[in-house]
């Protein structure tokens, strides 16, 4: 996290999530059930999950990976499968975030390993997760936690395909839940860094293709571009390493 990141305290929802929180904040190292200011972030352990809440603006987070919305990302069609590539592969995303691509790309049948450096954004995502163990299993994705400028070079294998989102926001008018996470995103500091970097790594890890993110009226993230599919809002430009070029 950044210096503009908020404070945040561990709170449990009830006396019963006490002994869950506790763990969560020595975790996270964090602040457990101290006296709150108005400006906290509370990150709301409970028994049936977790949640990030801003008092502020009552804006709340939690993530949920549904049976509904499994079904509805397998029988996608959309411009990421294409630019991924054909097959089951093995896939690293190395932004993470809440894991909502990680689950595409699962839903899509990949093998998955997701990268997500803010140890905060990590528990909600992983708590989603484990709430989803019904849909979702428990191996794909893999989740690891740190910068993946440094995880990338070290993985136990070279992927596939490396995907990357930047956070660079479309233009567009964005939904309610969109703005929501955004909000509470910049509230714990969250700020893309490192992104020009971040694909130059990539290209020296991936076996076949870099796919990065971005929305469809914003310029590549670098030259190079061997291939773009565009959807409505956002289009996924696809690089190719040298070797595969060959």
């Amino acid at each position: 996290m950044t210096s503009a990141a908020s404070r945040i305290v561990v709170v449990a929802a009830d006396a019963s999530a006490r002994p869950a929180a506790a763990v969560l904040a020595r975790r996270l190292n964090l602040p457990f059930d101290e006296s709150t200011a108005a400006s906290d972030l509370r990150l709301i352990q409970s028994n049936g999950g977790l949640s990030l809440h801003d008092p502020q603006s009552g804006a709340r987070l939690r993530v949920e990976f549904t049976d509904a919305l499994l079904r509805r990302l397998r029988g996608s069609r959309g411009p990421l499968r294409r630019a991924i590539g054909r097959g089951a592969r093995d896939v690293v995303d190395a932004t993470a975030g809440l894991g909502q691509d990680a689950v595409h790309l699962v839903a899509l049948g990949h093998r998955v390993t997701a990268i997500e450096r803010d140890p905060v954004v990590s528990a909600l995502a992983q708590d989603g997760l484990a709430r989803a163990g019904g849909v979702l299993d428990a191996a794909n994705p893999r989740w690891l936690i740190g910068d993946a400028r440094v995880l990338l070079p070290v993985l136990d294998s070279r992927p596939d395909t490396i995907y990357l989102d930047p956070m660079f926001p479309p233009k567009r008018k964005k939904s309610a839940a969109v703005r929501k996470e955004m909000y509470l995103l910049h509230r714990l500091g969250i700020v893309d860094e490192g992104a020009a970097e971040l694909l130059a790594v990539a290209l020296g890890c991936a076996r076949d293709r870099v796919v990065v993110k971005r929305p469809v009226d914003a310029p590549p993230l670098a030259v190079g571009v061997t291939a773009a599919y565009a959807g409505k809002l956002v289009r996924y430009d696809v690089y190719r390493p040298t070797a595969a070029r060959t």
